[in-house]
């Protein structure tokens, strides 16, 4: 619970920055009068499309658990653990408490450890997968345009991209070496015991490494069903086409039509890629210093800051708000399917 209280305020007090900011820089009357003449039902397609973002990034977990540990009532499950690793993503540096939240909330819900980290690890290479494929198609069609009107663009771009690379990298390696994930875990256990967070690393250490024959086992089944991982992978790709759509569907509720959907989609992903390497929650400060860096392509000075408010409310806080509502419901006692 105190994890969780924790969380809550470092959202508060990042909202409430984040707020002051706009205030500051728009003014509270400006600003209200500006949101006023958004167009409505550009407003409401963009809600619609992180509303498809959530069933989508459910319907990938659920398509996987489905082969590998299938539960009762599954799909209301699968939804639960993703708004729960969404929220904890959302406010750890990095997104890095997303998977260890999803985890924890998947055996309290009786799916065994070695088989929920399999789970993960394979949705997570998925992702991965579809979108460096998805940066690269765009690096194709689109980097000459960004590279001729921002500025540092070929770093920023180079710099997310190695990181996404590398990432990926990693988890491969991870998912197939036993012996890196074993000495990786005796080096964890090993400062846990020396700061006194686990009273009985022996005994904890061995319980993980158990599971961790099952999981080793599991990360191979990837090649194995690939009707499995097709399906996963057309509703990551449908997610992150969703979620890279918003930054269009707010452009158009200004009344500006200039710019095409394809442009604006291609914005949204090298902006997302450079989100990677902000060591932040949320990737505070970059993500809206990103926007403006990027947006301001097409968006005027008059309305970029406006835009910037509108589209962070959409793609991160209403996630936020969402997602703790599943975090404070997650129940405290271990239910078996």
């Amino acid at each position: 619970m105190r994890n969780k209280i924790f969380n809550f305020i470092v959202v508060i007090f990042t909202f409430g920055i984040f707020l002051s900011f706009f205030l500051f820089t728009k003014g509270l009357s400006s600003m209200i009068e500006e949101l006023k003449t958004l167009d409505i039902s550009w407003i409401l397609l963009s809600i619609a499309l992180v509303l498809l973002f959530w069933l989508f990034e459910t319907l990938v977990l659920y398509t996987i658990t489905k082969k590998l540990y299938p539960i009762k009532k599954l799909l209301v499950q699968s939804l639960k653990f993703e708004m729960i690793g969404l929220f904890f993503g959302a406010v750890s540096p990095f997104s890095a408490g997303s998977n260890p939240a999803q985890l924890y909330a998947m055996t309290e819900n009786g799916i065994p450890a070695g088989i929920a980290g399999s789970i993960l690890m394979i949705k997570f290479i998925i992702h991965q997968t579809i979108n460096i494929a998805i940066l690269i198609l765009a690096f194709l069609f689109k980097f000459g345009y960004f590279n001729a009107k921002v500025d540092y663009f070929p770093y920023l771009c180079i710099l997310g991209l190695a990181i996404h690379v590398l990432i990926m990298v990693f988890a491969i390696f991870f998912s197939i070496n036993s012996k890196l994930t074993k000495r990786l875990l005796t080096t964890v256990f090993k400062v846990l015991k020396v700061v006194r967070l686990v009273k009985n690393t022996d005994a904890a250490f061995n319980k993980i490494e158990s599971e961790l024959t099952q999981f080793h086992q599991n990360a191979s089944l990837i090649t194995k069903h690939l009707k499995m991982c097709t399906y996963a992978s057309i509703f990551t790709f449908l997610q992150y086409a969703a979620f890279f759509s918003i930054p269009y569907c707010i452009y158009r509720s200004f009344g500006l039509h200039s710019a095409d959907l394809w442009t604006m989609i291609c914005a949204q992903i090298f902006l997302v890629n450079f989100m990677a390497i902000i060591p932040l929650p949320g990737a505070a400060g970059g993500a809206e210093g990103g926007f403006y860096l990027i947006y301001s392509i097409f968006f005027n000075s008059s309305t970029i800051i406006t835009a910037i408010f509108v589209w962070r409310v959409l793609t991160y806080y209403i996630t936020v708000a969402a997602g703790s509502i599943f975090t404070l419901v997650l129940p405290n006692v271990r239910k078996h399917h």
